[in-house]
């Protein structure tokens, strides 16, 4: 890095432009897992409701 002129940045440096931030990134991640569980929980019924709307089941003769 330094043969092209760079340096690394510091830890406060980095702080300052949102990376490198334990708790950004445990907060980033629960984020993503609470939105895995809802999905999660929904699903079944999801594909239960298209699979019978698709198949005309939701429909009474």
């Amino acid at each position: 890095m330094n043969e092209r002129g760079l340096r690394e940045l510091t830890s406060s440096e980095l702080q300052l432009r949102g990376g490198a931030d334990k708790s950004k990134l445990a907060t980033i991640l629960e984020k993503i897992r609470n939105l895995l569980d809802t999905i999660m929980d929904y699903l079944p019924n999801l594909l239960k409701g298209f699979k019978d709307g698709f198949l005309g089941m939701d429909r009474e003769s």
